[in-house]
């Protein structure tokens, strides 16, 4: 008998080839066996199991259609071909559309059925799916939310390959553009982390029957996830009785290994189901499941030698083995750009392989990812939804009048934000707690937006006496002013003499520091308070309180505040950073740290400042119910609670600015624009990378305002800086002319208080 077993890669993304090799030579010890490879430079050619090699040209050099002559000959002369790479099954499957006996890889249909993220084959099994998006089919706008939503513990994943840790904005953009670039194809998901243990089942099936399984928990893994160490069970009936249906209704025939996590509440996730055995696969036979023995056996009806159970825990180790002479090590590379090497996570080329798939139509680079659209159908991101305010507001301007670039401020915009800020601060208040509202100052200082929030009933933060001068040139009262922040001491000189609202220290110095001004009469403010550290998330703001001895240095501090002004506690943290979820929990605990300071100051809390970094549809879409709920628990836990301060400073302010700019210069190559120079730059929009911008572009004729849509147009900016990109992988119109307007949306915020003058002259 002879099997061809292909995938030999053996680096610390390993193929299933070498695995596939030692178990079949276990069951079979006069089996022939070929190794079947694409690259020389896989070390798994040189295992000692291999009788033969047939080392293939690359990919990239592969005639396709002489290759498949090939295998089909071979098959037809009774030897077995057992892959071990997913896109030379999903080639296969397409080469024999009707099967093969000899040919053990499932059916095209049955791999379509498993494909990632949705795996629409898993109903049945006592899994869920974790939350997914299709970059593909959502705008930036709905990303971005999405990973706001899971607290930024998401994975950017390709259709086949390639799944990457994300935990920022730009991260995400980045991972997608390589992926993109890697595998030729749009068709990439965000996918919500699942945080447990990681588990695998395997099995293998022969035309629709089970032929056996396998349950394995990882115990060991490598920085890149893979499994390097692990345990075998029997796979439990609750899973084994609908994986058996599953495999029949697929005519599943080869190996396969669903990934899955188990939660911290004993739920399973399924992450994927890959078409092939997993590279672990003898761990599995060392415990007495020879699942590729099993599935020779079934198509060759040539009985398995008997598999003895070595032990239930296995270990993988690093060999080194005596290179084939025939086959000696390639050459280095020549060096370049200061290095030398190659990659070796892909050697056998999967990348090409991949591209000449999707043009041969074997896989659809555009088939949409989530499961609600029918596969095969293409369809394309919408616009990000854009307010009718926005709209409203630009058609006020005469752009024919107004230089480029140019900041916008939308009016009505602005009002109607701090006046529905004004209204659910009054809503929240109950007859024991006043809600309040402050706009902090170095979120956007413009005088616009301050005199909005002085008129809306707020209070003003500011973080140095510079700022609260500010305030007061408003309008803003001393007693209307809180001061927070490591350097609010700075400039000396400007501190108002009138009493301020409050004070917030941002380290146990600048406690003692307060204690001490205020003892003396050089500080006077109806509120002294402490800003906590969040204990589990990294900040070097605010005083920490996640050990004994610093809670004992911070109570003891407290104590040095006169006993005649009221004690509050500030806390911050950018929700639109650390995501909504991890907020919420973070202001839990807060709630249990402040119980315990009351307990051990003796000291009652009367005041607390919420700053939240909101992103502006997560504090102005559904909040209502949500911060009602955060005041009732205020009243729980800590009842001595007189006043809620509430900072949405980002959130008021984001939304209320835009950025106007003209389109320099661009050239079309067969139709479509990939590169487009505009009159502003990074300088005007330094959080271009932080977060995305709806962008409107308006007709040169009609001056109508359209969306733009995600496409491969990059927008470079007017400096000589490499990373000068104010937007990229944008769809310009097609009647779009040099000189058309562009309005970069969603910029009144740190993209306004930051921009910086550069390239001006």
């Amino acid at each position: 008998m002879k099997i061809y077993i292909s995938g030999l890669y053996s680096g610390t993304n390993p193929q299933p080839g070498i695995g596939l090799a030692r178990s079949l030579r276990a069951a079979y010890p006069n089996v022939s066996l070929t190794g079947v490879e694409y690259s020389s430079r896989s070390s798994g050619l040189h295992w000692v199991d291999f009788d033969e090699l047939l080392l293939q040209r690359p990919w990239e050099e592969l005639d396709l259609d002489t290759y498949a002559t090939i295998i089909a000959q071979l098959l037809d002369s009774g030897a077995f071909w057992l892959s071990g790479i997913d896109l030379e099954i999903m080639w296969l499957a397409s080469v024999f559309p009707e099967g093969h006996p000899n040919l053990l890889v499932p059916p095209g249909e049955a791999i379509r059925r498993i494909a990632k993220p949705a795996v629409e084959a898993h109903r049945g099994l006592p899994v869920r799916i974790p939350s997914f998006v299709s970059a593909a089919e959502h705008s930036e706008w709905d990303l971005h939310a999405f990973c706001r939503r899971h607290d930024w513990k998401v994975w950017l994943k390709g259709p086949y390959y390639e799944a990457v840790r994300t935990n920022t904005w730009d991260a995400v953009e980045s991972a997608r553009t390589a992926i993109k670039r890697a595998w030729s194809t749009d068709n990439v998901f965000i996918q919500a982390h699942v945080t447990g243990y990681e588990e695998s089942v395997c099995f293998s099936a022969y035309r629709g029957e089970l032929l056996g399984s396998a349950y394995m928990r990882k115990r060991e893994i490598t920085q890149e996830g893979k499994t390097w160490a692990g345990d075998i069970a029997e796979v439990p009936d609750e899973f084994a009785v609908p994986l058996q249906r599953i495999v029949k209704d697929l005519n599943w025939t080869g190996g396969a290994e669903l990934e899955m996590v188990r939660d911290t509440n004993g739920q399973l996730w399924l992450i994927e189901c890959n078409p092939r055995f997993p590279a672990w696969v003898h761990g599995a036979t060392i415990a007495g499941h020879n699942l590729a023995a099993a599935l020779v056996e079934r198509a060759s009806a040539v009985r398995a030698r008997k598999t003895r159970v070595v032990c239930e825990e296995f270990a993988r180790i690093v060999l080194e083995v005596p290179v084939r002479p025939e086959f000696p090590l390639p050459p280095l590379p020549e060096p370049y750009a200061g290095g030398f090497g190659h990659s070796l996570k892909h050697p056998s080329g999967n990348l090409v392989l991949a591209d000449r798939l999707h043009k041969l139509k074997v896989i659809d680079s555009d088939r949409a990812c989530d499961a609600k659209w029918p596969p095969g159908e293409r369809t394309q991101a919408p616009a990000p939804a854009v307010p009718p305010s926005f709209i409203s507001d630009l058609n006020t301007f005469d752009f024919a009048k107004l230089a480029t670039p140019s900041w916008l401020f939308l009016e009505s915009t602005a009002a109607s934000l701090f006046r529905r800020a004004a209204e659910m601060s009054e809503r929240l208040s109950t007859a024991a707690i006043k809600v309040t509202n402050a706009y902090s100052i170095k979120t956007n200082p413009d005088e616009r937006l301050m005199r909005l929030a002085y008129q809306s009933g707020f209070k003003a933060e500011a973080i140095s006496l510079l700022e609260v001068q500010r305030a007061l040139a408003v309008g803003f009262k001393p007693d209307e002013v809180i001061l927070n922040g490591p350097g609010k001491w700075w400039p000396e000189g400007l501190l108002p003499r009138s009493p301020l609202h409050a004070v917030f220290c941002d380290s146990i110095a600048d406690l003692k520091r307060v204690a001490s001004n205020m003892e003396n009469g050089t500080l006077q403010a109806k509120i002294a308070g402490i800003r906590l550290r969040p204990p589990t998330v990294p900040s070097r703001f605010g005083i920490p309180a996640d050990s004994p001895d610093a809670l004992r240095a911070l109570v003891e501090a407290v104590d040095t505040l006169p006993r005649d002004c009221e004690f509050g506690v500030h806390f911050h943290m950018a929700s639109s950073n650390v995501g909504v979820a991890q907020w919420w929990h973070l202001y839990d605990a807060l709630l249990r740290w402040c119980r315990a300071i009351e307990t051990l100051s003796q000291r009652r809390i009367q005041h607390l400042d919420l700053g939240g970094g909101w992103f502006p549809d997560d504090w102005h879409i559904d909040s209502d119910a949500r911060f009602a709920e955060a005041v009732e628990r205020v009243r729980t836990h800590l009842p001595g609670v007189t006043q809620i301060i509430s900072e949405p400073g980002k959130a008021m302010a984001q939304p209320t600015m835009a950025l106007g700019m003209r389109l320099l210069e661009f050239e079309q190559s067969r139709g479509e624009i990939k590169q487009a120079v505009v009159d502003a730059s990074i300088a005007e929009l330094p959080m271009n990378v932080v977060q995305p911008h709806r962008i409107l572009h308006q007709h040169a004729r009609s001056g109508e305002w359209q969306p733009l849509r995600r496409g491969n147009t990059q927008l470079f900016g007017r400096l000589c800086m490499e990373h000068d990109i104010v937007a990229t992988n944008v769809e310009l119109p097609v009647h779009a002319q040099v000189g058309d307007l562009l309005v970069f949306c969603d910029a009144g915020a740190y993209d306004r208080s930051m921009s910086y003058v550069f390239g001006r002259g």
